[in-house]
């Protein structure tokens, strides 16, 4: 029997350097036609499939990234960091698949791959769902631990419907930089040997990747960022006026005009508790207390922007107070509210807080692009305040501190060297939320006294320096504190004090260690995955209850009340400034 059309059959094929691997197939479909000349000609028409392999790695990563981290995640956020997730994993599968198809004789036959695709087929759904389920009860246990409400299982359905789009394009981008790099590969191996042409493609490609996303898009997104916040550092908060008072930047007697502040700057100068709220407070008449600001605008440097704060600290006598807070204020130029309100309170206005601006970007982004800014301007800063201190009589000067909160933190331990310098310059300091790239607060991390934990570390037997998740942690270990007392405020699940590029590749010893309070001991470490988890965190690390996260305001009062020690301060007084600061609003 003669036929014109032969049948269709089908083959299975694999093709080397594509997605193909143990397991990983491609269909085609071989079709003969005849020609004119009668001679079949076959025409082969492949549907390509996804790695099995990396299907599965890439589910199994998928459920290492919805495990629960220091905070809880909001839904777009999960989703997102589970679809790069299984993106990552997808990637790992394909590496696999490639090596060990470099093995001969390792490739499964067809029955063992059909068998394969069906199981994953069934189990690979039902996976994916009982992940999804998992993860709404892990972020319960940590929105438990941090004292919010539980989230329904209607949230996994939100996760799921962001992640697979996710993973999706991040899977497809991979695949359009691996043929860009076939691509510079197959030109080079033209005219070099494969050796070299290979070395070279990896040198070109990730140039390119470097140069367009530090250069083009990184300035982009900067200029962009820039252009935003100078118009908001333009702006006057709602309720911010000039003040009248000469003890403030700002007013009519000030050096520092009142345009020059910049949002943050024209809010801290506008606001705080009165002279009748103090006395009303104390029992006792205050003084009106000295805040002293100078702003981006003020002056075009940082030590110019320093000096002109000293003159401002001596036009309002803020060297004849009885204490005097120098601050590192944030990226934006802002300083906590319920912070320095705490020192005017509990120094009844016989006080004086300065600070300088030196970036009005958001402090995530200052953390990329101002952390040279932000340690100049608080090594200059406090430089340009200890220089004047220091010609002071030691019997009329000022008990000085070192104070800042977050990236304000870094900037005022950036003068410091060490704990014995701080404690040479300083009679005492607060450090809040301190970045882990903040320094001394690293070296006297990693110092601490064997058995300390690293969320809580205890450093020369707590003479000098402690560390507190709660005010009461001031009290341990036991015995003399000072004089100086330097105070590190830290919170187990604070991702700003732990995030670090080494999470990457390295577990860290607050995360081998057993966890400090409001940490779930669920949270397990993964390579790249808890970097991801972590730097998720840093955005919502205001959006829990006081006393987690990084929101630290409750614990002013014990923390400057034990540093600081006013005169005729009690434990009283200081549960009574707490319950205020926290329920009365405080610009």
């Amino acid at each position: 029997m003669s036929h014109d059309h032969a049948e269709p059959r089908p083959e299975t094929t694999t093709e080397p350097g594509s997605d193909g691997g143990p397991g990983s197939v491609s269909t085609a479909t071989d079709v003969v036609t005849s020609q004119p000349s009668d001679s079949p000609t076959r025409v082969r028409r492949r549907r390509p499939r996804p790695n099995w392999l990396g299907l599965v790695v890439g589910l199994l990563a998928f459920g290492a990234s919805i495990t629960p981290s220091l905070l809880p995640r909001p839904w777009l956020f999960e989703g997102m960091i589970c679809g790069i997730g299984a993106a990552i994993g997808y990637g790992i599968g394909l590496l696999l698949s490639w090596f060990i198809r470099r093995f001969p004789g390792r490739e499964p036959g067809p029955r063992s791959k059909q068998i394969a695709w069906r199981g994953l087929a069934v189990l690979g759904p039902l996976l994916f769902v009982y992940w999804l389920l998992l993860g709404v009860g892990w972020q319960n246990e940590v929105r438990t631990l941090v004292g919010m409400s539980d989230e329904g299982l209607g949230t996994a359905l939100e996760v799921g419907v962001v992640a697979i789009p996710v993973a999706f394009l991040t899977v497809l981008a991979g695949r359009a930089l691996r043929l860009f790099f076939t691509f510079v590969l197959g030109r080079l191996a033209r005219f070099l040997p494969k050796w070299l042409s290979a070395g070279l493609t990896v040198v070109i490609v990730s140039a390119v990747i470097y140069f367009a996303v530090t250069g083009v898009l990184f300035r982009s997104f900067i200029a962009l960022m820039n252009n935003i916040y100078a118009q908001s550092n333009a702006s006057t908060i709602e309720g911010s006026v000039q003040p009248t008072a000469a003890e403030r930047s700002g007013s009519a007697s000030s050096a520092a005009s009142w345009e020059t502040l910049g949002r943050e700057g024209r809010n801290f100068v506008s606001h705080g508790p009165t002279v009748a709220e103090l006395t009303a407070f104390s029992g006792v008449p205050a003084q009106e207390p000295v805040r002293v600001y100078v702003g981006l605008d003020t002056a075009p440097t940082a030590a110019e922007r320093a000096a002109l704060a000293v003159t401002e600290l001596e036009r309002t006598g803020a060297f004849d107070r009885g204490v005097l807070v120098v601050a590192g204020t944030t990226g934006t130029g802002w300083l906590e509210p319920q912070t320095v309100s705490t020192v005017e309170y509990e120094w009844n206005g016989d006080s004086a807080i300065v600070g300088i601006q030196f970036s009005f970007l958001p402090s995530w982004i200052s953390t990329l692009v101002d952390v040279d800014k932000a340690r100049e301007a608080g090594t200059a800063l406090f430089d340009a305040v200890h220089a004047k201190w220091e010609t002071l009589p030691p019997s009329s000067r000022p008990k000085l501190i070192a104070y800042g909160l977050s990236l304000g933190s870094f900037s005022m331990q950036s003068p410091f060297a060490s704990a014995a310098d701080l404690a040479s310059r300083t009679q005492g300091a607060v450090f809040v939320g301190s970045p882990n790239f903040s320094q001394p607060w690293g070296q006297i991390s990693r110092d601490r006294e064997p058995g300390s934990p690293q969320w809580k570390p205890i450093y020369q037997g707590g003479a000098l320096v402690r560390f507190s998740g709660v005010p009461a942690d001031l009290a341990d270990p036991a015995g003399p504190w000072g004089p100086p007392r330097i105070a590190y405020a830290q919170h187990a699940n604070d991702p700003v004090v732990w995030w670090s590029p080494a999470l990457l590749v390295q577990e860290p010893d607050w995360l081998r260690e057993a966890p400090g309070p409001g940490r779930t001991p669920t949270m397990r470490f993964y390579p790249v995955l808890t970097f991801l988890q972590v730097t998720v965190d840093q955005f919502v690390g205001v959006n829990v209850p006081e006393g987690q996260g990084h929101n630290y305001a409750g614990a002013m009062p014990a923390v400057f009340a034990e540093v600081t020690t006013p005169p005729g301060w009690s434990a009283e007084k200081t549960a009574t400034l707490t319950e205020l600061i926290l329920t009365k609003p405080i610009s």
